[in-house]
C-alpha cells in the first residue's frame, strides 16, 4: 500500500512539475530549442525522474534532457515590468525545482515580478547550461513587448549552480556560446541585474581563488549584482567573486548571515536569513527595477526623443495624474539610461527663492543630476562656450564641494556648511529645449532633467572667505544688465537651500561623493543666449568672462 502511494506521489509530481505552482499554472511552457540543443549532454540517461528521500528535505530532478522555460506572470494590479530568469541548483547533476524554482517564483510573482523558471539540462558541463541560459535570456528579452516587461529590466537570479549560471550570463554575454538558431538570438542575453545566492562552483579547485574563465572577464560592464551566502556554508565563493567585482567597480550588495546552511530558498526561518528575499527586493527598489512598467517605458522614450532630437512625448499620455515622486522617478531611470554612456559630474538645484517655489507651486527646491562631460573648467580670461545659434540657455549659480561622502539626511544648515571644503562661481549653459516641448509642465522638465546638460566652474575657495548669503552677483552682456541679485534670495538662506537639494537627492537614492559639485540657483534669472561678451561678477567669490559666437 505504502508502495503505491509513493508512486502515484511521483507521478503527480512529474506531471505538475514545473507545470503547476500551488495551484498556480504558467502561463506558457517554451521548449528552448526548435531542434537538437547544442552543447555536452551524457547520453543514454533515460527519462526525466524525480529524486525524493534525499538528505535536504525537497524533492529534486534529473535527467533533464530537454529544457524548457516556464512563463508565470503576475497579478495585472501588481506587475511592474521587471522580469527574472529563475535558475534552481543541484550541482549541475540535479534540479532543486521545488525549493529553489516552484516556491521561489511564487514568492516572486508576489512581489510584482515576472518570471521565467529556467528548466536547463542536467546532468550537463556548465558551458551547456551557460548555453540554455543564453537561449532563455534571448527570448525573453525579444518577446519583451508581449509580455509587459522593461527589456532593460531583465535580470537573473541562481541558486548554488544556478548562482554559477548566473555568474557565467554575467560575464559571458558578448557572444552566444552556440551558433545562433533565430531572432531571439540577435538580441542581447546580458542580464541587467543578478542575484547569486549562495552561489558554488566559482573557485578554482586546489587554489581557492576564482576560476579564470570568470576572474578574465569581470570588469566594469558586469551587470549590478546581489549575494546571500551563510557564514558556515562554503562562503568563499561568495567572498572571492565580492572582492573580484568591488575591484572592477561593480555596483555589488553583498548579505552574509552568520547563522544558516546550504539550500534555504526562500523558506522561513527563525534567523535573520530568512529576510534575505525582502533585502532583494529592497535592492532592486534601489537600482530602479520596481517602479511601474508605464514609469519605466515613458523615460525609455524620453531618452530616445532626447537623443534623437525628436519631440519629448508627453508624461500626461501615460500618467494624466502623475505626481511629482513619479516625475523624479522617471527621471532617475532616464538619468539611468544616460549614463549607460556618461557619468555623473555633479548635482544641481533649481528654484532657490521663496518666489520661484510660490511661482512653481512646489515646497522646496528642484534638483537633476549633472553629466561629468557637461563641466567646463574656466581658467581665467575670455573664454568661448559657443554659438548663439546652438540655442542655449545661460544661468549663474553658485557650486558647492564637500569634503565628505553624503547618503543620510543632514540635520541642520551648521552641519551641511561644515561638510562643504569650498565653494566656486558656476555659469550653466544648458540647452534650450522649448521649441521641441511646445508647452512643458514642471513635471515634464524635471522627468527629461532639462537644465542638466553642461556647466563652467571657476577657481574655488574655502567658505571661511565668503559669506554666500551676502554675496552681490551681477551677468552682463556687451556692458548691458542682464540681471543684478544676492545669494541671500534663496529661501532660508544658501546653507538651509543646499541641505533641502542634498537631503533631496540622498531621499531618491543617490550617494553625493566627496569631492562632487552640487550647484544651486538659478540666482537672477535665466537667459537664453545671444553673441556677446559676457561678465558673470561673483563679487568676492571671483568673475567668469566668456564670449558667444554670433
Amino acid at each position: 500500500m505504502n508502495l503505491l502511494f509513493r508512486c502515484a506521489s511521483i507521478a503527480c509530481v512529474l506531471l505538475f512539475t514545473p507545470l503547476s505552482l500551488l495551484g498556480v499554472a504558467p502561463t506558457e511552457t517554451i521548449q528552448l530549442w526548435p531542434g537538437k540543443a547544442p552543447g555536452v549532454q551524457p547520453t543514454g540517461l533515460g527519462e526525466e525522474q524525480v529524486l525524493e528521500g534525499r538528505p535536504r528535505p525537497f524533492y529534486q530532478i534529473t535527467n533533464v534532457t530537454v529544457p524548457t522555460l516556464a512563463v508565470y506572470l503576475p497579478e495585472a494590479s501588481k506587475r511592474n515590468g521587471t522580469a527574472v530568469l529563475l535558475c534552481p541548483g543541484g550541482g549541475l547533476q540535479r534540479l532543486a525545482i521545488e525549493i529553489e524554482g516552484l516556491e521561489m517564483a511564487e514568492r516572486l510573482l508576489s512581489e510584482g515580478l515576472t518570471v521565467f523558471l529556467l528548466k536547463y539540462r542536467v546532468p550537463a558541463p556548465i558551458e551547456t547550461a551557460l548555453m540554455d541560459a543564453q537561449r532563455a535570456m534571448g527570448i525573453i528579452r525579444s518577446r519583451a513587448a508581449e509580455w509587459e516587461i522593461d527589456p532593460n529590466g531583465i535580470g537573473q537570479l541562481g541558486f548554488s549552480a544556478g548562482g554559477e549560471i548566473g555568474a557565467w550570463l554575467a560575464t559571458h554575454y558578448e557572444k552566444r556560446a552556440y551558433a545562433p538558431v533565430d531572432a531571439a538570438d540577435r538580441v542581447s542575453c546580458k542580464p541587467d541585474f543578478v542575484g547569486l545566492i549562495y552561489p558554488g562552483g566559482l573557485l578554482e579547485r586546489g587554489t581557492g581563488s576564482l576560476k579564470p574563465a570568470l576572474s578574465d572577464r569581470i570588469d566594469g560592464s558586469v551587470p549590478p549584482t546581489f549575494f546571500v551566502h551563510a557564514f558556515h556554508d562554503f562562503s568563499q565563493n561568495s567572498l572571492e567573486m565580492v572582492a573580484a567585482l568591488k575591484a572592477a567597480g561593480v555596483p555589488t550588495e553583498f548579505h552574509l548571515y552568520q547563522r544558516g546552511t546550504h539550500g534555504f530558498g526562500a523558506r522561513s526561518s527563525g534567523n535573520p536569513v530568512g529576510s534575505w528575499v525582502t533585502r532583494f527586493t529592497e535592492w532592486l527598489a534601489a537600482e530602479g527595477f520596481t517602479e511601474s512598467y508605464p514609469i519605466r517605458k515613458y523615460a525609455r522614450d524620453l531618452y530616445e526623443a532626447v537623443s534623437s532630437g525628436a519631440r519629448l512625448p508627453r508624461l500626461g499620455y501615460v500618467l494624466s495624474d502623475s505626481t511629482l515622486a513619479d516625475a523624479y522617478a522617471v527621471q532617475k531611470h532616464y538619468v539611468k539610461e544616460v549614463l549607460r554612456e556618461l557619468t555623473i559630474g555633479g548635482f544641481k538645484g533649481a528654484g532657490a527663492s521663496a518666489a520661484a517655489q510660490e511661482s512653481m507651486g512646489i515646497p522646496s527646491p528642484l534638483t537633476g543630476v549633472l553629466p561629468k562631460e557637461g563641466r567646463i573648467e574656466y581658467n581665467g580670461g575670455l573664454q568661448d562656450v559657443g554659438s548663439a545659434a546652438d540655442k542655449f540657455i545661460v544661468e549663474t549659480e553658485i557650486g558647492y564641494v564637500f569634503g565628505v561622502d553624503i547618503a543620510n539626511q543632514v540635520r541642520t544648515d551648521q552641519q551641511m556648511r561644515d561638510a562643504v571644503v569650498s565653494m566656486m562661481p558656476v555659469i550653466e549653459l544648458p540647452n534650450d529645449v522649448s521649441p521641441q516641448i511646445n508647452g512643458i509642465t514642471l513635471h515634464e522638465n524635471i522627468s527629461a532633467n532639462i537644465g542638466s546638460e553642461r556647466f563652467m566652474v571657476g577657481p574655488a575657495k574655502s567658505p571661511s572667505e565668503v559669506d554666500p548669503n551676502q554675496m552681490p552677483i551681477s551677468l552682463t552682456v556687451d556692458g548691458k544688465v542682464l540681471h543684478e541679485t544676492n545669494g541671500g534670495i534663496a529661501k532660508g538662506g544658501q546653507w538651509h537651500n543646499l541641505r533641502s537639494i542634498v537631503n533631496q537627492l540622498v531621499s531618491q537614492g543617490y550617494t553625493i561623493p566627496k569631492g562632487t559639485v552640487v550647484i544651486c540657483g538659478a540666482l537672477g534669472g535665466v537667459h537664453k543666449a545671444v553673441a556677446g561678451h559676457y561678465v558673470a561678477d561673483f563679487s568676492r567669490l571671483g568673475k567668469i568672462e566668456f564670449r558667444v559666437r554670433p
